[in-house]
């Protein structure tokens, strides 16, 4: 449908979440997009890309675990997921796992959700995923979601109690590195209309959206624990 109709306020979201990808993506052997849902990202990746999510649709090229990738150890130069970490039931498990699979100096490149204040809201107007600051995401035995209830469950504070302090990230997680580690988006998300959800928005021009992202961009700077509502995360191996 997005691929026929292309909304110009969603397109305009996924090319942010998706074009920066592209510096670490350009040239490299082995892509894999994990938990890739619909398969946006092969609009706006231009490198060659595999598609991999847990339920196999038409267009994904492999049916995968994230928590449980089939790929060899080494093999991979690049791994993308986008708002899949707020999904994983056992964060440790999956990035020893990612660890293993990359090569040495590869990429897992990360776009995900940010629990400021204004996201907090948005969740409870649309009464939709919820968020839990309490849970252990560094011990490898916790489950950080209700897994065992809705295998789709999320727990939307995940990305931010593993990336708010990189130091501890690293300390926790020694072979990755954090080389980026930034919040971005706000009033283009919900302006979007949302991916699954459908809320009704207006039809923006390009040149209104390009002005509420510069003012989401200050907005974000200024005051990220009000109205950052996403994240942009590269880890690499070492």
């Amino acid at each position: 449908d997005f691929v026929s109709k292309r909304p110009r306020n969603l397109e305009f979201l996924f090319k942010k979440r998706f074009g920066w990808m592209n510096q670490y993506t350009e040239g490299k052997q082995l892509v894999v997009d994990l938990g890739s849902g619909l398969g946006f990202s092969r609009e706006f990746i231009m490198n060659p890309i595999v598609l991999t999510d847990i339920i196999k649709y038409p267009w994904t090229d492999q049916q995968v675990d994230a928590l449980n990738p089939p790929f060899k150890d080494g093999t991979v130069d690049v791994f993308i997921c986008s708002h899949v970490v707020h999904h994983l039931a056992y964060p440790m498990v999956f990035f020893e796992n990612i660890m293993r699979m990359l090569k040495p100096g590869g990429y897992l490149v990360i776009q995900e959700l940010e629990t400021s204040l204004f996201f907090k809201i948005l969740l409870r107007l649309m009464e939709s995923e919820g968020w839990d600051l309490n849970k252990d995401v560094f011990n490898r035995n916790a489950q950080c979601t209700d897994f065992d209830k809705d295998p789709w469950s999320a727990n939307c504070a995940i990305p931010h109690l593993l990336f708010d302090d990189p130091r501890l990230f690293e300390k926790n997680i020694p072979g990755l590195k954090v080389v980026r580690n930034e919040l971005s988006e706000c009033f283009i998300f919900p302006l979007s209309g949302g991916v699954l959800v459908k809320v009704p928005v207006p039809t923006l021009p390009l040149f209104m959206l390009k002005s509420i992202d510069v003012i989401d961009g200050v907005l974000v700077s200024l005051f990220p624990k009000v109205f950052a509502l996403g994240r942009r995360v590269v880890l690499q191996k070492i």
